[in-house]
Order: C-alpha cells, then sequence, then structure tokens
C-alpha cells in the first residue's frame, strides 16, 4: 500500500491563502458584473429621459409607488447615481486587479513549493 504524504504546514498555509484570495477575487468579479449592469441600466434610462421632449411628464418609483417627477430632478438624481457606481466600479477594478496579480504570486510560489517538494526530498520529510 502506498503511503499518504503528509503536507508540509508552510505548503498547506500558502494553499488556504490562494484559496481565500481566488474566492475574494471571484465575489469582487461578480460584484463588479453586477455594477456595469446598473450603470448600463442607468445609461440606457438616462439617454431615454435626454431623448424625450421637454415639458414631458416622467415617473418614478418611491417603495412600490410611482410618483410624477420633474424630468430635470431625476436626470440629476440618476446622474449624481452613476458617479457614485463608477467611483465604486473603479475601486472594484483596483482591487480586481490587485487580486488577481495576488492569486497569480501565491500560484506561482505554490508551485514552486510542490517542484521543490516533488524534485527533491519528499513532502512528508524522510521516507
Amino acid at each position: 500500500m502506498a503511503s499518504i504524504e503528509k503536507i508540509p504546514p508552510q505548503v498547506e498555509a500558502k494553499y488556504r491563502k490562494f484559496i481565500q484570495a481566488r474566492e475574494l477575487l471571484e465575489k469582487v468579479a461578480q460584484e463588479k458584473a453586477l455594477l456595469e449592469a446598473s450603470l448600463a441600466e442607468i445609461d440606457a434610462i438616462i439617454e431615454e429621459l435626454n431623448s424625450l421632449p421637454e415639458g414631458s411628464e416622467v415617473y418614478k418609483m418611491k417603495g412600490i409607488v410611482l410618483v410624477k417627477s420633474d424630468k430635470e430632478a431625476v436626470l440629476k438624481e440618476l446622474n449624481s447615481k452613476k458617479e457614485s457606481l463608477e467611483l465604486k466600479l473603479m475601486a472594484l477594478r483596483k482591487q480586481e486587479e490587485s487580486l488577481q496579480k495576488e492569486v497569480e504570486r501565491l500560484g506561482k510560489e505554490l508551485n514552486q513549493m510542490l517542484a521543490k517538494g516533488a524534485g527533491g526530498a519528499p513532502v512528508g520529510g524522510a521516507g
């Protein structure tokens, strides 16, 4: 029967960091995708509102009720929300880039640690 070698603690710790970074990267990517979808929706609404003639009636949701609103006020509110989302998106893109580099770095280090263990002395110590 083949013996199962124990994984060195430093490899195990590096692997845990790698998995955590990768999971966080996936979470950030999902959040970024949601923000991009929200921005696209806001852009489409702004474009639609801008195509309406002056004095057009505009309604917006307040909870579960549609309320008549001033077109310019709605545009101002949407542009403010768009600006806020763009700032959040910019921060997420930076975070995603940083996490991507971290995942790549940890992956390389992990591969090097595993290659040293496989190519030299057994990973679990004396065998």
